[in-house]
């Protein structure tokens, strides 16, 4: 079979596709269809106008990105398993407690007027 051949790839091998903004064609088609997250890239300007937006994309599966120096940041975080939710601004408010009954205080600012 010619899918078990060594250097053959599969859809299984791909852990994302990284395109140009706007840009729809059988690679783009083929992730959506398989689940392959899909990293788009601002910076490169096209020709073609696509909103890969409207497309059904399964949620967490398209990324928009303005540059490939981003691009490569968020394959990172896809292939650490990090969400990538918890590294993009603004960040969701963090709460910290040391046990099941602690309180968590919020900070006071500190001011001139407090002296702090």
């Amino acid at each position: 079979m010619v899918f078990t051949h060594p250097g053959v790839l599969t859809a299984a091998d791909i852990s994302c596709v990284v395109i140009p903004d706007g840009c729809v064609g059988l690679p783009t088609l083929a992730a959506l269809e398989q689940g392959i997250p899909v990293i788009a890239v601002k910076e490169n300007r096209n020709r073609m106008k696509n909103k890969l937006e409207e497309l059904p994309f399964a949620a967490g599966k398209l990324f928009i990105v303005e540059n490939y120096l981003e691009a490569v940041g968020m394959m990172t975080a896809l292939k650490s398993g990090v969400a990538p939710s918890s590294v993009r601004r603004p960040l969701e408010e963090t709460r910290v407690s040391s046990g099941e009954n602690s309180q968590v205080d919020t900070p006071s600012v500190a001011t001139e007027e407090s002296g702090r």
